[in-house]
């Protein structure tokens, strides 16, 4: 018959316990006791739900020994809070986004990256590529339009929140904005690069 000591099962309990309180990252808990080992026991990696490793090597054959329990845990991020802003901009104000008339749109203020030339179909009267939107069906483009979507009164939307509104999903990132559809097109958009989807 194998038999663990009471420290042992201490020791796994405490990480268990302790491992449960995780957050966003990786964590290793280690609990050390000594104990006597009245015959060899060997334990083999277990997994729980894939988040929890536990490993306990044998304890020698000797009378006295001393055991150590390894707990690592990888929780997944907090659940993404979700409000429903159909006009906002993002925390640094450099992105001014709305989400109405069938489309999601934002304009950005600075930008590193440039747009394509102008093509024939957006008249000369109006800006274009001042921005991306995209619209309930398809993939995302450049803005073709006289107006901004730039509102320094606008709400900011927090990092890591999103905006729905409709079928229309925004997400505030500290990298940039991606805007979606309902058919997951869509664009993102930073002062680095853009990306249409």
């Amino acid at each position: 018959m194998k038999r663990l000591s009471l420290g042992v099962v201490a020791a796994g309990a405490l990480s268990l316990i302790l491992a449960a309180c995780g957050s966003s990252t990786t964590k290793t808990v280690t609990a050390s006791s000594s104990s006597t080992a009245t015959s060899t026991a060997t334990s083999t990696p277990a997994s729980t739900a894939g988040f929890t490793t536990i490993t306990s090597p044998p304890p020698p054959t000797t009378a006295s020994a001393s055991t150590t329990s390894t707990v690592q845990t990888t929780t997944s991020a907090a659940p993404t809070a979700i409000v429903a802003l159909a006009t906002f901009r993002s925390p640094s104000a450099n992105i001014g986004c709305d989400i109405a008339d069938g489309e999601a749109r934002c304009d950005i203020a600075r930008r590193s990256w440039s747009p394509p030339p102008t093509p024939a179909s957006c008249p000369p009267e109006v800006d274009f590529g001042q921005g991306l939107q995209v619209r309930t069906s398809g993939r995302g483009g450049f803005v073709c339009a006289g107006d901004t979507a730039l509102d320094p009164t606008a709400p900011p939307l927090a990092y890591g929140v999103d905006s729905r509104v409709g079928t229309f999903t925004c997400a505030s990132r500290t990298a940039g904005i991606t805007c979606t559809n309902a058919t997951g097109h869509g664009f993102f958009i930073s002062s680095v690069f853009y990306r249409l989807f």
